[in-house]
């Protein structure tokens, strides 16, 4: 008797269950009553994945000199100055087996009139020369444009995963508000027209999501095509960069100095005044008075390209450096910023336990301090950007942009 109520009871049980889930619910108590034999489905052992293979399934690392070492191997234009150098070289065995052996310029701090046809030798010489040191000059510019561009990247795309976390963040929230939103509709307690303005906010907030993962995805292509990768190659970027307080090492003027003097921009226009410099002194026998003005107001420009130069690079450190204490004031900011964020994420919590605040509050209150702590991230690679460019004046002006 006692066996026939218990299967009656399991009986009503189930039809209950069925009748309130449907069709296709199966009853979890149902289920777990019978063994994966008895219902006749054969079970197949969870693999346990080997280390290689767990490994397999993560993206590569990739740092910021390991991107450049990739973008120098693979930059065209490096290949570019290596074949001219290599032409230059060639240029200057012919002209010394040409005329049976080493040709030297000659230092012309004054106007030298020599025979036409040796001036022509030694003026191709001095050509060559100088064009292997503006290739050389040009290949450091452009190793040092590859750095910048490379933490250019790195800094975007480092700072764009930041955004990309709050906005996906963002957007879970703004599409809890709007199902609570709904919900109060359903009761009264919310107007149609508010509901619709959630469920325009819920819609754009995943809408920043697409948008910022499309634009993510060109700044991954734009990088791998720098360092010659497939267009579809991905990686884990790996970009630490702290914050310290710039300090100057020279005294402004004396850095001033140091600076014009490795600046490779001035060397460039410093070759350009040598260039015609030698063009005015070491002339032919039939050069003419007209060749003599054309070649001396040459000199002049190329002097006042130089001056002019010189003073646009001073200006433009010293704007760098006051640009440099101006984002050390911003960093001061957005660090005490991101303190009070942190406080009030702490009060919300604790407002939370007390039953004063819901818990989208809290997950709102999260969000302050995951945005003051990427603007704060995004102040540090600027700044360290701009350190960068400072250290190496050559970039001022030049600087390569990623975006």
């Amino acid at each position: 008797m006692k066996n026939m109520l218990y299967k009656a009871k399991g009986a009503l049980a189930l039809t209950l269950a069925v009748s309130i889930c449907g069709a296709q619910c199966v009853p979890v108590f149902a289920v777990e009553a019978l063994s994966a034999a008895q219902q006749g489905v054969q079970v197949t052992p969870v693999k346990e994945l080997t280390e290689e293979e767990k490994a397999a399934l993560q993206l590569p690392k990739l740092t910021a000199e390991e991107a450049l070492a990739k973008a120098k191997k693979h930059s065209p234009d490096l290949r570019e100055i290596q074949d001219t150098l290599d032409y230059l070289d060639d240029t200057l065995d012919d002209i010394d087996r040409s005329a049976g052996g080493t040709v030297t310029v000659p230092n012309v701090e004054y106007k030298k009139w020599v025979n036409d046809g040796w001036q022509k030798v030694v003026s191709a010489v001095y050509q060559a020369e100088q064009g292997k040191k503006q290739a050389r000059i040009g290949e450091e510019l452009q190793n040092l444009g590859l750095e910048v561009s490379v933490k250019s990247y790195f800094t975007s795309i480092k700072s764009n995963e930041d955004t990309l976390s709050l906005t996906k963040k963002n957007a879970e929230i703004q599409k809890k508000l709007y199902e609570q939103g709904q919900e109060k509709n359903r009761l009264g307690l919310l107007s149609k027209y508010n509901l619709n303005q959630l469920e325009i906010a819920a819609k754009q907030a995943q809408d920043n999501v697409a948008l910022l993962e499309a634009s993510m995805e060109q700044l991954y292509i734009k990088l791998n095509d720098l360092m010659g990768e497939k267009a579809d190659a991905r990686f884990e970027y790996v970009y630490d960069v702290t914050y310290t307080p710039y300090k100057l090492s020279l005294p402004m003027e004396q850095y001033l100095n140091a600076a014009l003097k490795k600046d490779l921009t001035i060397q460039l226009k410093e070759l350009a005044l040598d260039s015609a410099k030698f063009t005015k002194n070491y002339v032919g026998e039939s050069n003419t008075r007209l060749d003599s003005n054309t070649q001396e107001y040459n000199y002049d420009t190329a002097k006042r390209n130089l001056k002019t130069a010189k003073t646009d690079k001073e200006m433009a450190i010293r704007n760098a450096y006051l640009q440099l204490q101006q984002m050390e004031t911003q960093i001061t900011s957005a660090q005490s910023s991101l303190t009070k964020a942190q406080a009030d994420y702490r009060a919300a919590q604790i407002n939370l336990r007390a039953g004063n605040v819901t818990k989208t509050a809290v997950e709102q209150a999260e969000m302050g301090v995951v945005s003051a702590q990427n603007s704060l991230n995004q102040l540090i690679y600027n700044y360290d950007m701009l350190v960068f460019t400072f250290e190496n004046p050559s970039l001022l002006g030049n600087t390569a942009q990623a975006q």
